[in-house]
């Protein structure tokens, strides 16, 4: 049995979500989603779990299948992990109808299951609650992978240009439409991002938060360097 939500305040310590923010954080750095869900699991056991860790919980399940490498997860299992997902941001949206970061995850979950049209719905009703925010640039970036996927070049290019446009500063958002023009093979275009990147991933992880996650030396960012010097390789001299 799990514990209440009443007993939250009680049962959870602060050093006990400290914990588990480092556990998520080297999860999805590190691609240890696995060992990520071991712990989540366990201690949701224990404690009584605030949304926000739900989520978390539910993010590193659809991650697990995402990133299935391989194939070393078999369909039946990834969709098990898949349902799992789906049932935790439902019972988040059931308490919060208008949680973004349920949308979110529902809508990434059926963009893994195959159906982008039905992922899309999600991802654009997020999007129409997002602009009523104060920081509503975001929410156009999961619009346009959708498209990608879809296969509409020109709307996918038009939606990662949306977020860029409201968030020029952001690293995840220049880093994105740089990675959509290398997949295009249109590398002309993805280095003219790439000395921003660089520039960007200086300022993020100098930040002590990062430091002390180790993200400097996650696979995560080893990764986002290799495509950095792919692009500069293929671009050439000058």
């Amino acid at each position: 049995m799990y514990a209440t939500a009443e007993d939250i305040k009680k049962l959870q310590p602060q050093k006990v979500k400290r914990y588990l923010y480092k556990v998520k954080s080297e999860a999805l750095a590190n691609n240890k989603y696995r060992w990520g869900i071991d712990i989540f699991e366990k201690h949701r056991r224990r404690y009584a779990f605030n949304n926000n860790q739900l989520y978390t919980l539910g993010l590193l399940y659809d991650h697990l299948v995402m990133f299935n490498k391989n194939k070393k997860i078999k369909k039946k299992r990834a969709n098990e992990y898949l349902r799992k997902a789906e049932s935790i941001y439902q019972s988040i949206l059931k308490e919060e109808p208008k949680s973004l970061f349920a949308l979110y995850g529902l809508g990434r979950v059926w963009s893994i299951k195959g159906n982008p049209r039905k992922a899309l719905a999600y991802q654009k009703r997020a999007y129409r609650l997002m602009q009523k925010l104060p920081r509503r640039g975001k929410g156009a970036l999961a619009i346009g992978v959708l498209y990608e996927k879809m296969g509409d070049h020109k709307k996918a290019e038009e939606w990662y240009k949306k977020e860029y446009n409201n968030l020029k500063n952001d690293f995840g958002t220049t880093l994105n439409l740089f990675l959509f023009y290398k997949r295009m093979n249109n590398y002309e275009k993805a280095f003219l991002y790439l000395p921003k990147i660089e520039r960007l991933i200086k300022k993020e992880f100098e930040k002590d938060v990062y430091r002390g996650l180790g993200m400097r030396k996650s696979k995560w960012l080893k990764n986002i360097y290799k495509e950095l010097e792919e692009v500069k390789k293929a671009k050439g001299p000058g």
